[in-house]
């Protein structure tokens, strides 16, 4: 069971880092692609690329650097409200009782 769980989050995984490169690479060819007459890109177009690519990979660095230092936060903030949510089903039902 756990082994599908790791293979489930591996997956999504996969997707998230699939999703922001077919991003990254859709937002560097429109901006950076100017002619279509020539399979070979121009100068100017093969350094926009580098440029807009190494942008776009700093850029997810740094908001994996901020997800990795808020995410304990977040995971402390949600476990507190699933136990104050437990305490009041526990507490509805002793008054139940």
């Amino acid at each position: 069971m756990e082994n599908l769980e790791n293979d489930d989050q591996s997956v999504n995984k996969m997707k998230d880092f699939l999703y922001i490169y077919n991003k990254m690479a859709e937002t560097c060819f429109n901006h950076c692609i100017e002619n279509f007459n020539s399979r070979e890109l121009t100068h100017s177009e093969e350094s926009c690329i580098e440029k807009c690519s190494s942008k776009g990979i700093a850029v997810n660095h740094k908001l994996m650097m901020c997800y990795i230092d808020i995410q304990p936060e977040v995971i402390n903030k949600r476990a507190e409200e699933l136990q104050k949510q437990q305490d009041n089903v526990n507490m509805i039902n002793n008054n139940n009782s």
